[in-house]
C-alpha cells in the first residue's frame, strides 16, 4: 500500500511517533507527542526527515526514546490491519547536534533530525510503517480564505502516555476549533481546540478533518476527506480549585505530582506554519522556493 493509496486515516495515525526522553543510561523522565515531517532541498533533492514536537518535552534532556515499526511489505496487512511480520526497533537518539528548535523563544516548537535511524531501517531493504509530513499539508491560501470559525479536528497522540504499545499505535480523538484556527489568540500564534488534552499530549498535530463530503471554495461539496495539518498541541487551560483560570504547559515529566485543578478541555495549539521557520533552519532559503500545496484529499 503506497501513501497515494493508502487511506487518509492511515496515513495520519502513522504519522506520529511517541516520545519519552530523558538522559543517556537512565529511566525517561518525560513523554509526548512527535509526528513525522520530511523537509526536501528543491534544488538538490536533499532531504531530512525529523520528528517535530514540543520544546518542552525535549527541555534538559539528552536523548528521545521511540519505535520505528517496519516490515518486508508495509502494504501486505494480516487480520489486524498490522503489516505481516512487523518488527518495531527500539531507538534511543541523542539530541546533541539534531535539535532544530524554533528560533523564537516564544514559539514552543522543535524538530529533530532522525534522517539517520529512519535511513538504516530503510537500508536493510524493509518498509517502515510510517508517513511523513510535509509542507503541502499545510493550508494553501485558498484554503485560508474560507477556513471557518468552526472546523472539526482529529488530534492525534498519546494523552497521559496511553498508547496501544503491542501495534505500536496512537490514541485519536475528534473535536472543534474554539477559537478560529488562523486568529492569533490573545495575541500570539496559537489558537483553542476543544479536545481533551493531558500529560503525554504535548507536541500532538492537529489536523482539520471534513468527512465523509468536504467544503469546496465555491461552498458546495464534495464527497471524500480532506485534511489539512493546522496546529501542534503544547498546552491547556486549567481552572484551579479557586475557580482561577490558568494557561498551562502540557506536563511531560513522569513524577507523580498532586492534582489541585481541573482541565476545561481546551488545548492550545501553536499555527502549524511555525513549522515553515524550522524548514529554515534545515534548509537556509527553503520557504522562498518550496511553497505549500494543496492538502491531500480523498
Amino acid at each position: 500500500m503506497t501513501p497515494a493509496e493508502m487511506p487518509i486515516e492511515h496515513a495520519l495515525v502513522r504519522s506520529t511517533v511517541r516520545l519519552s526522553a530523558g538522559f543517556s543510561g537512565a529511566p525517561p523522565t518525560s513523554v509526548g507527542t512527535g509526528f513525522f515531517y520530511k523537509v526536501v532541498e528543491p534544488t538538490a533533492n536533499i532531504a531530512k526527515i525529523l520528528i517535530i514536537t514540543n520544546k518542552h518535552v525535549v527541555r534538559g534532556a539528552e536523548v528521545i526514546h521511540f519505535v520505528l515499526s517496519f516490515a518486508t511489505s508495509a502494504a501486505d496487512l494480516n487480520e489486524q490491519h498490522q503489516p505481516v511480520g512487523r518488527k518495531d526497533l527500539e531507538i534511543a537518539w541523542p539530541l546533541e547536534g539534531n535539535l532544530y528548535p524554533h528560533p523564537d523563544t516564544g514559539i514552543d516548537l522543535c524538530g529533530i533530525d532522525v534522517t539517520i535511524p529512519v535511513g538504516n531501517v530503510m537500508g536493510t531493504g524493509n518498509q517502515l510503517r510510517m508517513m511523513c509530513l510535509d509542507a503541502h499539508w499545510l493550508p494553501q491560501s485558498i484554503d485560508k480564505k474560507n477556513m471557518r470559525d468552526v472546523e472539526q479536528v482529529l488530534v492525534i497522540g498519546y494523552p497521559r502516555g496511553v498508547w496501544d504499545h503491542h501495534n505500536n499505535m496512537p490514541i485519536a480523538r475528534l473535536g472543534t476549533t474554539a477559537t478560529h484556527p488562523l486568529a492569533h489568540y490573545q495575541n500570539k500564534r496559537e489558537f483553542l481546540v476543544d479536545v481533551a488534552a493531558f500529560q503525554g499530549s504535548s507536541g500532538s498535530p492537529v489536523f482539520s478533518y471534513e468527512a465523509p463530503m468536504f467544503r469546496q471554495a465555491d461552498g458546495s461539496f464534495t464527497p471524500g476527506t480532506k485534511v489539512q495539518l493546522i496546529g501542534v498541541v503544547w498546552g491547556i487551560i486549567e481552572s484551579s480549585v479557586e475557580g482561577e483560570l490558568k494557561v498551562v504547559e502540557i506536563p511531560s515529566s513522569l513524577k507523580q505530582v498532586p492534582v489541585i485543578s481541573t482541565s476545561l478541555n481546551l488545548a492550545i495549539a501553536l499555527h502549524a506554519d511555525a513549522i515553515r521557520e524550522i524548514d529554515e533552519q534545515i534548509f537556509p532559503g527553503i520557504t522562498g522556493v518550496q511553497h505549500p500545496g494543496t492538502g491531500p484529499t480523498q
